[in-house]
């Protein structure tokens, strides 16, 4: 589900804002939820969008009944901003950036992505 993730926001990037809420509801459930909503909304009301995705290498998953918590090691050089109307690239990401994100699984028996936290020190693919 953490990797669908990174598909879903710019399925949901693209998508009229009524749109959006059902293409994350798949993906990400509340807090993470609003965050994302809200950011895009912010993001497309400065003309701009997102290009690329990271390269995820995600680790150290760990799993506690209905909870889960994982380290991703994403290299993000091939994703960032871009204008919408030139779609000139603005900005990029950076390597061995740290993500934590913490999952649930709902009542429907889905996991989904509640929070994502990107830590300040850098992490190697390899840990």
């Amino acid at each position: 589900m953490y990797r669908e993730l990174y598909h879903a926001g710019p399925r949901a990037e693209q998508a009229p804002p009524e749109e959006r809420r059902a293409i994350l509801e798949q993906v990400a459930t509340q807090p993470l939820l609003d965050t994302m909503l809200k950011g895009i909304a912010a993001l497309r009301a400065g003309g701009r969008v997102t290009w690329g995705q990271p390269v995820l290498h995600t680790y150290d998953v760990q799993v506690h009944g209905d909870r889960a918590a994982l380290h991703d090691c994403q290299d993000a050089r091939k994703a960032g901003q871009a204008d919408d109307r030139t779609g000139k690239r603005l900005t990029h990401g950076m390597p061995a950036t740290h993500m934590v994100a913490a999952l649930v699984k709902e009542a429907d028996g889905e996991w989904r992505v509640a929070k994502v936290d990107q830590l300040e020190q850098p992490c190697s693919p390899a840990a």
